[in-house]
């Protein structure tokens, strides 16, 4: 569970100057820290997220330098406020600019796996609110559908990446369109995403995510032959996290609840792991994960993951190529050897009966 740690409301409606809430809210009422909890949620649960970095030369990170955890309690809570209230200056200016009626701008600052983040999204017509002064003072259901726009800042490692040596990405953002460009822009947002790693993280993602809930090795094995099976039959086509999804919540132990159950594209979205929504198969990437290469100096191996199994474990029993772990021996069963391959093979040491005949 994240912990909040400040929250505050702004309105923005394109032609109208932003009405900009004049301090925090407290976070000691149960509706308005639900608001925030619900928001982040929401948040995490998006498929159609896009990762990257700050321009260099944008307002937003230059002031979010500002946002120092050192700094007494009091002047962390100025620094945060003013750091929204100028951000919604730079939203007003972008959103002229587009088609977008804008909506009320929710700030959160939260810790998440110790690290600090902010979070900025935009809600609108979002059932059962009421904002009295930017307030909320009534039961609260945050609709999916509703939250158009958002992004997502680690600020920790955005810090780390001040520093030198440190490139991987730091924030996360919803929306990327003609109408919700602005958004992003207003934050000085760039978009890093590349699809074609997804396609080698994918299996270690669906492998932690199941590892948490101690799926046992042939779960596992299943989900992973069924991941990369769905990759090989879309190879050059765009596949999609909903579809491995499905995957994983099928792999998962009946002992999980169903929050467990439903979890994984949470926890896919993972800084160190930023799976996109969609992305392209490419034929080398998946290769590369449903068969198995070995070039060497006697030999060379090339075979399909699926068709290779272990001695001694029973549901291997029928695999065509065998690997004995004690003795290091491949073992490749006499079907998969055809007449042809038989005659190369003893071609090749000189003891076909052609070869035989031609000696006499």
């Amino acid at each position: 569970m994240s912990t909040i740690q400040r929250f505050v409301i702004h309105e923005l409606f394109k032609g109208k100057v932003p009405d900009k809430a004049s301090e925090l809210l407290d976070l000691e009422h149960d509706i308005i820290l639900d608001l925030a909890q619900q928001l982040l949620k929401v948040k995490d649960n998006r498929t159609a997220v896009l990762w990257g970095q700050f321009k260099s030369n944008a307002d937003f990170p230059m002031n979010l330098k500002e946002l120092n955890a050192e700094l007494p309690e009091s002047e962390q809570d100025k620094v945060f406020f003013d750091l929204t209230i100028s951000t919604m200056d730079a939203l007003y200016d972008e959103i002229v600019h587009t088609n977008s009626k804008g909506g009320y701008i929710c700030f959160i600052e939260y810790k998440s796996f110790k690290d600090t983040r902010l979070m900025a999204a935009m809600i609108t017509n979002t059932a059962g609110i009421k904002l009295t002064n930017l307030k909320p003072t009534k039961e609260i259901h945050v609709d999916l559908s509703k939250l158009h726009q958002a992004v997502d800042i680690n600020v920790a490692r955005y810090f780390l990446s001040l520093k030198q040596g440190y490139t991987k990405n730091y924030l996360s953002f919803i929306g990327k369109g003609k109408d919700t460009d602005y958004f992003a822009n207003s934050f000085g947002c760039i978009n890093k995403t590349t699809p074609a790693k997804a396609v080698a993280k994918a299996p270690r993602v669906l492998k932690d995510f199941l590892e948490q809930f101690e799926a046992d090795h042939e779960t596992q094995k299943s989900a992973r032959s069924q991941l990369v099976k769905y990759l090989s039959d879309n190879v050059n086509k765009e596949v999609h996290l909903t579809k491995i999804n499905e995957i994983a919540i099928a792999h998962v132990p009946e002992s999980c609840t169903e929050e467990q159950k439903q979890s994984f594209i949470e926890f896919s979205k993972q800084d160190d792991y930023e799976m996109p929504a969609t992305f392209y198969a490419a034929k080398n990437s998946v290769d590369k994960l449903a068969k198995v290469y070995y070039s060497g100096e006697a030999f060379n191996l090339n075979f399909d993951l699926d068709s290779i199994g272990l001695v001694g474990i029973e549901a291997d029993s029928n695999k065509p190529i065998l690997f004995d772990q004690e003795s290091d021996d491949v073992i490749i069963r006499g079907q998969m050897i055809t007449d042809d391959v038989k005659e190369a093979i003893l071609a090749a040491i000189n003891l076909s009966d052609k070869d035989d005949s031609s000696t006499t």
